[in-house]
């Protein structure tokens, strides 16, 4: 019962007893227990350096009950102090287990880059690259854009060219500003492979699955804050499997517009429309993205509505996933479509 206060089971025993046979000699505590004379004389010492009994000096030693309410409370005030110290120790101990050495091994698995070095760090790792670098593409941007609303990773395009394969998924955001679509349509030329998504959740660059780095962004004043270079751990094959995860999900960008064999003959100027509606984009932002009028977009999409059979922009989106239009179908995954109703 008070073994949290420190009480041994034969000490509560007694001290139990003795409120309920007080007075009791010292000699007749064995008995009252049933215990040895060592274990019985053991209680008593306990009970008396907790302050729950005092020894009354005769003949015959006397014991002395402590209230429970007085004693008691005097001791459960010490038990507090104690478990205080206790967890200020603990405390001390995790600061010491957070600021120890790690090994190397463990250490270096995730490395903060600081604020200055982020887009130097992002240079060198794509210089490093030898067969493929994946990108999650998300404004805002560490370097601001090119006067002629070019490119700014001119790295890639260097890579791009000594056969270094990228692709890169596009956040919605990246491709409705201004100049985006022909940004992007630069780095295909050079031969990026690109999709856009309506959310990419971070930016990141994976090179050779080896090494990764996540730029931090402040969300006060939308500037770099430094980054986390990721080697070989499993935080790196997670981050491998959302880039997958989000590629597989994206809307591919067909630079030349030229259809897939198995799919329908579709244009390339109306499979670039197609893709930036389906990606989440506005009429007005698809308007200025390709240059045209915001009229002649609906105009253009309701001819690919009438060629779809759709009623809505909804069946168009299912008729051209289904068909092809905006990305490869194999033959296994045709199967014959359920009629509109």
């Amino acid at each position: 019962m008070f073994q949290a206060l420190g009480l041994t089971e034969t000490e509560t025993r007694l001290y139990t007893l003795l409120i309920r046979a007080d007075p009791c000699r010292e000699d007749s505590v064995a008995e009252l227990l049933g215990v040895p004379p060592e274990q019985a004389s053991a209680a008593v010492d306990g009970l008396a350096a907790k302050g729950l009994l005092t020894r009354a000096d005769g003949n015959r030693t006397r014991l002395i009950v402590s209230p429970p309410d007085i004693a008691g409370e005097v001791l459960l005030l010490r038990r507090m102090q104690e478990l205080h110290t206790a967890r200020a120790a603990l405390g001390r101990l995790a600061d010491e287990y957070r600021t120890a050495s790690w090994p190397d091994d463990v250490r270096t698995l995730v490395e903060a880059t600081p604020e200055a070095a982020v887009a130097q760090r992002v240079e060198q790792i794509q210089r490093r690259a030898r067969h493929e670098v994946l990108i999650l593409d998300v404004p805002p941007y560490l370097t601001p854009p090119a006067p002629d609303r070019g490119v700014t990773n001119n790295t890639e395009l260097q890579r791009l060219a000594e056969g270094v394969r990228y692709r890169t998924v596009y956040d919605r955001r990246a491709i409705e500003g201004d100049g985006g679509l022909t940004r992007v349509s630069r780095y295909m030329a050079a031969g990026e492979e690109a999709r856009i998504a309506h959310r990419v959740p971070l930016k990141a660059m994976i090179v050779d699955r080896e090494l990764a780095i996540v730029p931090a962004v402040a969300r006060e004043t939308g500037r770099a804050a430094g980054s986390a270079l990721i080697h070989p751990s499993p935080l790196l094959d997670g981050l491998i499997e959302l880039f997958e995860l989000i590629w597989s999900r994206a809307l591919p960008i067909e630079a030349s517009g030229v259809p897939h064999a198995e799919a329908p003959a579709l244009d390339g100027e109306d499979r670039q429309l197609l893709t930036l509606l389906l990606s989440g984009l506005t009429d007005a932002v698809i308007a200025r993205q390709l240059g045209i009028g915001q009229r002649t977009v609906l105009r253009r999409v309701r001819k690919l509505m009438d060629r779809a059979g759709a009623v809505t922009r909804m069946q168009l989106a299912w008729y051209a996933a289904w068909h092809g239009w905006i990305g490869p179908v194999t033959t296994n995954d045709r199967r014959t479509p359920p009629k509109h109703r």
